[in-house]
């Protein structure tokens, strides 16, 4: 089988770094708190959810979901055109620019999260362990790109602007993984102050795009505007769909061709994958500092996955200086010799750059996550938090903060008001809400509220909702809002 790819200029745009609902790190009622922080120990003795646990499964399945954008909204990237009254995309002829370029820093990212969890157990033992159990499908893309590439694409791509100057056209890159997620955690009160939790994970890997080296370079030199290319990348495939045997470039069709084999897997193949094996580890602490103030922090998603299945290592590496056209040829007026003088030209900046193959395991590193913070009680019932967030991702530190107001109001009813600078944005309202009935316990909660109201002036939608079934959520002593209350 041969499929055929035509070589296109494309930018990716996905989100950045979309949280993992800051606004739930505080909503200890949940057992869902504890992926946040293992060391979170919620009321209830014993919990269930997730997609398989019959009925509330089906009808409200804990998933989490997150986009969002560091440096536009999706009305600077797709923008509406009143007099065509149509979409413009930055390549359609009379696409504002302006706009989108106003809006973007040297270097944006974009994320998107789908967590989708299969099954999760949690037990209370003796007032002081808290055990779990979970299993859960997850997929997380990230991207980035300079500015300078939409800069040259503005420029009509003939490099105007950087003229005497470097134009960084390779700082883009995708990470796209999907694996799947088995989980053992536990936590435990060391005494009245001190409670530590700690979650080891097995990872088995289906799908991961990974482009560890994007390096490209565009050079104008003022003084005879020569241009300069200089190009170190590497790409690092692996999937379970397409087998590529060789691939060339095709030059009466003027594209690149992939020749292989459609693998055609069966999806209880992918999903039940051993293929790709790798641990992951998460680490949390609560410490109560008094009887007003807690102090929280964890560590997530510390982990790995060797890539063994179908692996793809692509390598371009090269450099090639144009200092203009040889004019000899164009003054014959002989069509054949001025073909081939273009065509001998394509070749050699083809052969320059034609991507090295390479068959080999390899690994890749789940995206850290960092968060350190607090909580201050201010009544019985109302505490206010306050929250930062990092993650660690191409070797860049995306940072968070959020402050919140939390209440249990009543035994049944839970309510979390949160604000957050995410993605270099300020207009992030947060909601959550928890409600028990019987054994029920549903929850909803959003980083940004406004995000499902106004999706094209936002650089972050996210939420996580589900139902739990919750037994043994005996009334005890309250500390509530600081993950100590007991119904």
């Amino acid at each position: 089988m041969k499929l055929k790819i035509s070589i296109i200029l494309a930018i990716l745009s996905v989100s950045i770094f979309a949280q993992q609902n800051n606004t739930m790190f505080y909503m200890h009622r949940l057992p869902q708190a504890s992926l946040l922080n293992p060391a979170i120990q919620p009321e209830c003795k014993l919990t269930f959810s997730g997609i398989i646990i019959p009925v509330s499964g089906q009808l409200f399945p804990a998933t989490h979901t997150s986009i969002g954008s560091t440096g536009f909204a999706y009305q600077d990237m797709i923008q509406y055109n009143s007099v065509l009254d149509s979409l413009m995309m930055p390549t359609s002829k009379g696409f504002d620019y302006k706009q989108l370029l106003d809006k973007l820093k040297k270097v944006n990212f974009v994320t998107l999260e789908e967590h989708i969890d299969i099954l999760s157990i949690g037990y209370k033992w003796k007032n002081d362990w808290r055990f779990t159990f979970n299993i859960a499908t997850k997929i997380e893309a990230r991207a980035n790109f300079s500015k300078d590439i939409v800069q040259f694409m503005s420029d009509g791509g003939n490099g105007d602007s950087f003229s005497g100057e470097t134009a960084q056209m390779g700082k883009f890159g995708i990470t796209a993984t999907h694996w799947n997620e088995i989980g053992i955690g536990a936590s435990k009160k060391i005494n009245s102050k001190f409670t530590v939790g700690a979650r080891a994970k097995i990872l088995f890997g289906t799908v991961n795009i990974w482009s560890k080296k994007t390096d490209f370079t565009w050079n104008t030199n003022a003084t005879d505007y020569s241009y300069n290319f200089n190009a170190d990348m590497e790409v690092r495939t692996s999937q379970p769909f397409y087998q590529i045997d060789k691939f060339y470039y095709d030059y009466d069709a003027d594209s690149m061709v992939f020749e292989g084999t459609e693998l055609s897997p069966k999806p209880k193949n992918i999903a039940l994958t051993l293929e790709n094996p790798g641990a992951g580890l998460d680490l949390g602490v609560d410490y109560i500092f008094n009887d007003k103030i807690n102090i929280y922090a964890s560590l997530i998603d510390f982990g790995f996955i060797r890539w063994n299945s179908n692996v793809n290592t692509f390598v371009v590496k090269g450099d090639y200086t144009f200092d203009g056209y040889d004019p000899q040829p164009y003054a014959t007026e002989n069509d054949s010799i001025i073909d081939e003088h273009n065509t001998e030209m394509k070749q050699e900046i083809i052969n320059i750059f034609m991507p090295e193959q390479q068959v080999d395991h390899y690994y890749s590193f789940l995206t850290p996550k960092i968060t350190v913070g607090g909580t201050y009680k201010f009544h019985e019932k109302i505490s206010a938090g306050l929250l930062y967030r990092a993650e660690i991702y191409q070797n860049r530190i995306h940072s968070s903060v959020t402050i919140s107001a939390n209440s249990n109001l009543t035994k049944w009813f839970s309510g979390y008001l949160s604000y957050s600078v995410i993605n270099n944005s300020y207009t992030n309202l947060g909601i959550g809400l928890v409600a028990k009935g019987s054994i029920f316990q549903f929850f909803a909660v959003t980083d940004n509220v406004f995000g499902y109201f106004w999706p094209n002036n936002t650089r972050i939608v996210n939420g996580r909702l589900g139902i739990n079934l919750v037994f043994g959520c005996k009334k005890q002593n309250t500390q509530t809002l600081i993950g100590k209350s007991q119904l």
